[in-house]
This record gives structure tokens, sequence and C-alpha cells, in this order.
């Protein structure tokens, strides 16, 4: 009877472990999610101060 108690115990550990494995994938995938939202923003920023930095320059070159 102490076999059956120790592969229950067994597989309880290794469910766990599994969960705490995919814990920390959708972790790191949530993470990389946010950093691409960041870049993005920061993307879009730089792209209306060069915008502004042009209007402000004078540049006849930037279209309206």
């Amino acid at each position: 009877m102490a076999e059956k108690g120790d592969m229950a115990e067994r597989r309880r550990s290794r469910e766990i472990d599994s969960l705490r494995r995919d814990t920390d994938a959708v972790a790191r995938l949530l993470r990389q999610a946010r950093l691409d939202e960041i870049r993005q923003d920061l993307e879009e920023a730089k792209s209306q101060l060069d915008s502004t930095e042009s209007r402000l320059s004078g540049d006849s070159t930037e279209n309206k």
C-alpha cells in the first residue's frame, strides 16, 4: 500500500510541476506581448515626434 501512496504523491508532484511550468510560460507570453505593445507605442510616439519636428523646422516635404 505504501507504493500506491508514493505513486499518488509522485503524480501529484508532477502535476504541480506541470502547472508551474505552464504558469511560467503564460507569464513569459504576457510579458512578451506587453513589450511588443510598448515597442509599438514607442514607434508611434517617435513617428509623431519626427512629424512635429519636421513641421516646426518648416520642412515643406512633409505631407499635411
